[in-house]
């Protein structure tokens, strides 16, 4: 075969990759729809089916290949593989000395929880291999995500209402999780989504990815998620400090003061159009009762202290995966961290925490590897993964996981994929 037609070969197998990913993408999207959902019994839903083919043609390719696959970033898989172990090995233990324990409860939360998000990250870290497929594909995804926030913010409106998307308490609650939920999502997508915008395109395109970002803020505001809020201006603060050797104080300072400026312009618009929803989420915040500010969660997080306590083992082994919801409290925790640590103690906490700093560690590690354009990107998802980890004191994010771990194999694609020699003047 000549160069040439090899060439071609490649170019249209790289099209079909970048084509079944982002088909992927569309598949989850409207499997996590509410109401849209396909689902064909025993936890096996259209994307998880989808999932499980793709990662599947990923190892006949790897097989087949002359090259085979080669799985790097392991700083990001280790940790991963051994959290998996752990939840699985308590699963186990439960399995044998709990007669009460949901053992097929507990094994597909396992599945759900953990080994999908990471196939996941695998499909479209390892489903495509070139700077170009990965930086396409990141853009799209982002871009159909405006689509989805636009038909969002028309459903919210009634112009005209499409009776897709539903509210809470006056809360909206997005294509993906209710309403904190999709707060955290927002959150992490906004700086995501700054950092993704092309730095050449047209003025109408400008125009499109800039519509983007204020509608997506339009609808953080909606979701009433305070937990939200305080993590993108938290975040943003541990972001600064976090990657200050690599940042431009000035344009730092230039943004904060046009975004503190679209913030008050976007709470009064909304406080115009539904004051009664904003002055109930301020006088809860507010209260006297720290239980009532918090709408109950220090209640439940001392509720979960209380009853670890009774075992003090539990602080280090934790009482096991799934164990949560039979302990007889009345609501979720609302905080991933406890969570992990009440049913994997110490141990599952501590790898969960290095699987979230190990995240953001090897981007900034990196940056001076990257190419302006990707560095961008690379600082954006930094700024969003630093939103996500204050989100989780407040909120459990089991469908935001899904996009957020989309979103860090392709950037972890990136990153293996681009590099200059010779370092920015403002990362020397």
């Amino acid at each position: 075969m000549s160069v040439a037609a090899s060439s071609l070969v490649q170019q249209e197998t790289s099209k079909v990759r970048r084509f079944l990913l982002y088909s992927m993408f569309i598949v989850l999207m409207i499997d996590n729809t509410p109401n849209m959902g396909i689902g064909f019994g025993l936890g096996l839903s259209a994307k998880n089916l989808y999932l499980y083919s793709l990662v599947l043609l990923i190892g006949i390719r790897a097989v087949t290949s002359p090259a085979g696959l080669r799985i790097v970033d392991l700083d990001v898989h280790v940790p991963y593989w051994m959290m998996i172990l752990y939840a699985t090995l308590t699963w186990g233990i439960l399995s044998i000395a709990d007669p009460t324990y949901s053992i097929f409860r507990g094994a597909l939360t396992v599945k759900n929880q953990l080994v999908d998000l990471y196939l996941f990250m695998f499909a479209f870290r390892y489903g495509i291999d070139s700077k170009s497929d990965y930086l396409s594909l990141l853009r799209a995804i982002i871009i159909t995500l405006f689509v989805t926030s636009f038909v969002t913010l028309i459903d919210y409106l009634n112009i005209p209402d499409l009776g897709i998307i539903g509210t809470h308490q006056g809360r909206i609650e997005g294509p993906i999780g209710a309403a904190n939920q999709y707060g955290a999502l927002l959150a992490f997508l906004i700086p995501v989504t700054i950092a993704c915008m092309p730095a050449e395109q047209s003025r109408a395109g400008r125009w499109f990815w800039q519509a983007g970002v204020l509608i997506s803020a339009i609808l953080l505001i909606a979701t009433g998620s305070r937990g939200a809020f305080l993590s993108v201006i938290t975040g943003s603060f541990l972001g600064v400090i976090y990657l200050r050797s690599y940042l431009d104080m000035r344009q730092v300072l230039r943004f904060a003061a046009i975004g503190f400026l679209i913030a008050i312009l976007l709470f009064v618009a909304f406080a115009i159009l539904n004051f009664e929803f904003l002055m109930e989420r301020i006088e809860k915040t507010a209260s006297a009762s720290l239980g009532r500010a918090s709408s109950g969660r220090v209640d439940l997080w001392r509720a979960a202290i209380l009853i670890m306590l009774e075992w003090p083992m539990s602080f280090i082994v934790g009482y096991g995966w799934n164990t949560f919801e039979s302990a007889g409290m009345w609501k979720s925790l609302h905080n991933e961290y406890l969570d992990r640590w009440y049913e994997l103690g110490i141990i599952g906490l501590a790898l969960y925490i290095a699987v979230l700093r190990v995240m953001v560690a090897r981007v900034r590690r990196k940056l001076e590897e990257m190419p302006d354009e990707i560095c961008r990107i690379m600082i954006g998802y930094t700024f969003g993964m630093m939103m996500t980890f204050v989100n989780l004191f407040f909120v459990a994010i089991p469908d935001p996981w899904t996009v957020i771990w989309i979103v860090t194999g392709l950037v972890m694609g990136l990153q293996a994929t681009s590099s200059v020699s010779t370092p920015h003047p403002l990362r020397q």
